[in-house]
């Protein structure tokens, strides 16, 4: 009898944590209504390049597939999509598309807070380590999204309002991970706005076995020193383009 219940056991919490294995797929939308872009000041020909580009891009975005792959304790995420290279239009407006919510492959820890980003930078592959952070000013506003009771998280932008970052999670699945580098908050993000960009839960699935590929390809750098390296990258073209107006 004490066999037969330990078996018992055993199986309903094998079941139990199985289904803590998901795979959940993000549909994008996007709302030029919250973009202030200041085009109405500008020259009405670049204006109107600068609309195509921006529609080009939404159209991509909405034919990606935004995906995150979660076990109790580790998550990744990364954009797919089946367009064929020779097919794109605008490789521009294709590569903005993948990168609205952060560029390349974010692996995602909670047991050791930390995450990983795996992304190339000037022809060279990267791993930029920082930690999740709960820097998420929290509330009591609530929706129901895919049949889950989310609350709002709000992350401030101090250089853009326009640019907070808005989340919504669902304390009833209690993982700290989102879309891209946002995590973090004390639930799974199920709807994730950015400005105009707004990825939200399309599908979710449970999945008996889901091992989790943490990127390992590329030189680790801190998120502080990657924040350095991009501001001298950056500051050095601005000398070379002011160098040779000069001359």
């Amino acid at each position: 009898m004490k066999k037969l219940i330990f078996l018992l056991y055993f199986v309903f919490t094998l079941n139990i944590f199985s289904q803590q294995n998901r795979i959940i797929i993000y549909e994008y939308s996007f709302h030029p209504e919250k973009l202030k872009t200041g085009l109405e000041e500008i020259d009405n020909n670049y204006k109107q390049t600068v609309t195509l580009f921006m529609k080009k891009t939404e159209e991509y975005a909405k034919q990606h597939q935004w995906i995150l792959k979660f076990t109790p304790t580790e998550a990744i995420f990364k954009v797919e999509d089946d367009i064929i290279p020779d097919d794109i239009e605008d490789p521009s407006a294709w590569r903005i598309s993948k990168w609205t919510f952060g560029k390349g492959i974010f692996y995602q820890n909670a047991k050791d807070r930390y995450t990983l980003n795996q992304k190339e930078i000037f022809n060279k592959q990267y791993l930029v380590k920082d930690t999740i952070k709960n820097d998420w000013i929290l509330s009591y506003e609530k929706r129901i999204i895919g049949g889950y009771k989310c609350y709002k998280a709000v992350r401030k932008n101090p250089k853009n309002r326009n640019f907070d970052v808005i989340a919504w999670y669902a304390p009833e699945i209690p993982v700290p991970f989102g879309p891209g580098r946002y995590n973090g908050t004390p639930g799974l993000i199920l709807e994730l706005n950015f400005g105009p960009h707004t990825l939200t839960m399309k599908n979710i699935k449970f999945v008996t076995e889901l091992k989790i590929k943490k990127p390992v390809k590329g030189q680790i750098i801190t998120m502080k020193d990657y924040k350095k390296m991009m501001y001298d990258k950056k500051r050095k073209l601005f000398e070379k383009m002011m160098m040779r107006k000069r001359n």
